[in-house]
């Protein structure tokens, strides 16, 4: 399972609200299980999901809650979904609710999310943005 993304892009960006830094900073996302795509999506709010997941993660070492992305950049709540089952942890979309990836234990899905979370926050730094709108104790 991999949690990837390409072309990452703030050209949109009008201001430094967390509002703006979340919708705005923007990548090509693909979520893969081996030559299996479950969920890809042009320009994806990544800093948005990166911090979310990070706070979903750090929420509770049992992480009992399943994860489903509430995005500003949305309608429809789930764009990236992660459920718990009986083999392990999920990676799936509300965008395309029958593809799911292969289950993943709790050690694998915190390395991918971690990952994932450190190439945004150094991207962002390379922009020239602080970062610091990623932690959780900046956002409501």
């Amino acid at each position: 399972m991999i949690l990837s993304y390409t072309n990452f892009t703030t050209q949109d960006l009008r201001g430094d609200s967390v509002e703006q830094l979340f919708t705005n900073i923007e990548a090509d996302l693909r979520v893969v299980d081996g030559d299996r795509v479950i969920y890809a999506e042009v320009l994806f709010p990544v800093a948005e999901l990166a911090a979310e997941l990070s706070r979903w993660l750090g929420a509770s070492p049992t992480r009992s809650a399943d994860f489903e992305l509430d995005s500003m950049s949305f309608a429809e709540k789930g764009a990236v979904r992660i459920v718990r089952g009986d083999e392990g942890w999920r990676f799936g979309s509300v965008f395309s609710p029958d593809v799911w990836g292969r289950p993943l234990d709790d050690g694998e899905l915190q390395a991918e999310i971690r990952e994932f979370a450190a190439r945004v926050r150094s991207d962002v730094t390379a922009a020239g943005i602080d970062p610091g709108f990623l932690d959780a104790e900046n956002r409501g």
